[in-house]
């Protein structure tokens, strides 16, 4: 859906002058993004969550499941506390009603820097030190999924900002479809939510609720490393061909990584060819397990 992009005069009136020097800077999703002061402190990534109305064509239940979504993602990133995932700002979420429809309002920081995707081609290869801080730093986004009890859904490259800062080189962003593994959900339909060629094969399983854990994170997570390793994305088919993406998904099996980048460490390749096997039981059970074998890495 492309969703209409409120003016920016109107929308710093709507914040009632908490934000100043507003500026867009993208949109994806749902969302439209801005760059603005708050307070007249540092400046923030100011998030605007489009919640369209039943005349733009969706269902009541869809537009409910938008709007709690939206608050629910809010409410997870104000529970974390890894540095590897993007932190709220100083503009509390609030509902905002201007010309171009009705918003979802909220910060978070700005970070500078730009999205792992912009690193990746056949022709760049990256060393196997950064490969491996890319891997590590998605396993503590991981861990920290599993202590606040959710599984984030959509790790991928674009989602993966490489800031440029040395304590905080890599942060997650978007949590927007992250489940909760306990308690009420709003995912609807067959299928989950989510990019299709970075998801677990599980995940297209009519029983995927039942069966999701933490794996499909690493799943995602071992794809984009491969990804950024490679240059291939293994699965993607002709754009807009779903089901021959998820034939690909279900039973095609990547090359080893090895075969691809024989100078990377034997055992690193092991491991992120072990991450994206077709069943969970084949992946790792624990990520103490998946620590153990990486600390075993030399880069």
């Amino acid at each position: 859906m492309n969703i209409p992009i409120p003016d920016v005069a109107e929308l710093t009136s709507a914040l009632g002058g908490e934000v100043t020097s507003l500026q867009f800077v993208t949109r994806g999703g749902f969302k439209a993004v801005f760059k603005g002061f708050i307070h007249e402190n540092m400046s923030e990534a100011v998030k605007a969550i489009y919640i369209p109305n039943i005349e733009d064509g969706i269902s009541e239940e869809l537009r409910n499941e938008l709007i709690a979504r939206a608050k629910r993602e809010i409410e997870l990133l104000g529970s974390c506390t890894s540095p590897s995932i993007v932190k709220l700002g100083n503009l509390t979420n609030r509902v905002v009603n201007v010309t171009a429809g009705t918003y979802i309002v909220y910060s978070e920081e700005f970070l500078p820097g730009s999205e792992l995707t912009a690193s990746i081609s056949k022709e760049n290869k990256p060393n196997p030190q950064r490969l491996l801080a890319v891997f590590r730093f998605l396993i503590e986004v991981i861990d920290e999924m599993i202590r606040i009890g959710y599984v984030h859904r959509d790790i991928k490259p674009s989602n993966i900002f490489e800031t440029g800062l040395s304590d905080r080189p890599f942060v997650i962003l978007d949590m927007g479809i992250a489940y909760k593994m306990r308690g009420t959900n709003f995912t609807q339909g067959p299928l989950p939510p989510g990019t299709l060629v970075y998801m677990a094969p599980e995940l297209l399983q009519p029983d995927y609720k039942d069966i999701m854990d933490f794996r499909c994170d690493l799943y995602s997570a071992a794809l984009s490393v491969y990804e950024l390793a490679t240059g291939i994305q293994p699965f993607a088919s002709q754009p807009g061909n779903e089901y021959a993406t998820m034939y690909r998904i279900l039973h095609d099996h990547p090359r080893r990584l090895k075969e691809l980048r024989n100078d990377l460490p034997e055992n690193f390749c092991r491991i992120i060819d072990r991450c994206i096997r077709k069943k969970p039981p084949l992946r790792y059970a624990t990520l103490k397990l998946l620590n153990d074998d990486l600390r075993e890495v030399k880069s």
